[in-house]
């Protein structure tokens, strides 16, 4: 059996907003920036943080995320926002140089933070290709209105997590586990959803709710075009290592998409698992890969590999 580290959960200061972390490792080891996908939270690393060697892991529940603060009604959830913030949070940390793992839209949110802060040593995306929801640009008006409509809706309606904040949503923790469970690419196994539900409930009247900010659920106005998307890919400077599901978001045509905008100094490898199978079966192949990528700084040889 693998003995890793035991995770602690602190709290941050960023941009005004307090930021919910979950930590492993010592402070002294290499930094390791550990960014969540779209409604999760920091529990999406359990599986793999405790086991990376020499690291000191930060997850950071994402605003609006988890056990983290909502943003103001005035404010949004966009990808440059969180990148902005991550930001911020490197540089409270007082880390010269890091790494960084975004998994799905983590991946988006690492990409764009590539642009803003060129002291990374290595990135490793799970299951992401860079901004996970993008839009043709001859769409961008009508999405901003369908956006527009669907928030003035769900506010309407109460719909959505929309209600009072001190109304109750599930009756059990079991009732929350299992709606968790539905995931972009079909089901989470019971033991994954309980780890990303039970941070992300909160315990109201009789029953739970969650915490994650409702407008999570809707699309924000103005998004990504697939071809800023690409260029936020191709402007990354340091190794890359992609590391996909077989059965996820990016085992067909959706690969084709993006692979040619990857930046040269990139591999790619491929494991057994749907879109969360670094969460559902962290194997002992996955977090050697991990350790060695991480081990890897931009001052080596790199070159593009395709590991079947």
């Amino acid at each position: 059996m693998r003995l890793g580290n035991k995770g602690r959960d602190q709290t941050l200061d960023v941009n005004g907003q307090t930021f919910a972390l979950r930590v492993w490792g010592e402070e002294g080891a290499h930094p390791v920036l550990a960014v969540h996908g779209w409604l999760d939270n920091a529990a999406s690393f359990e599986q793999v943080a405790p086991y990376l060697k020499d690291c000191f892991v930060v997850a950071p529940d994402l605003a609006g995320h988890g056990r983290s603060d909502h943003r103001r009604a005035d404010s949004g959830y966009y990808l440059w926002e969180h990148a902005d913030d991550m930001n911020t949070l490197v540089e409270c940390m007082g880390w010269k140089r890091f790494s960084v793992i975004g998994h799905s839209m983590g991946s988006g949110i690492a990409s764009i933070l590539g642009a803003m802060n060129k002291s990374i040593d290595s990135m490793i995306f799970l299951d992401g290709m860079g901004a996970p929801f993008t839009i043709a640009e001859e769409d961008t008006v009508e999405h901003l209105k369908k956006a527009h409509r669907l928030m003035r809706l769900a506010l309407r309606t109460r719909l959505h997590g929309f209600s009072a904040p001190d109304s109750v949503q599930f009756s059990s923790v079991e009732a929350a586990v299992n709606e968790r469970r539905n995931s972009i690419d079909g089901l989470l196994s019971p033991a994954s959803a309980r780890l990303l539900a039970m941070r992300d409930l909160l315990s109201v009247g009789d029953g739970y709710r969650w915490r994650h900010d409702p407008r999570l659920v809707l699309p924000e106005p103005m998004q990504l075009t697939e071809r800023q998307a690409c260029d936020f890919l191709r402007q990354i400077s340091c190794p890359l290592h992609v590391m996909l599901g077989r059965q996820g978001l990016f085992a067909g045509p959706e690969f084709d998409k993006r692979k040619k905008a990857l930046p040269w100094a990139s591999r790619v490898h491929w494991h057994d698992g749907g879109h969360h199978f670094h969460l559902e079966a962290a194997s002992d192949s996955l977090i050697a890969q991990i350790n060695t990528a991480l081990a890897q700084n931009e001052q080596g040889p790199v070159r593009r590999i395709a590991n079947e």
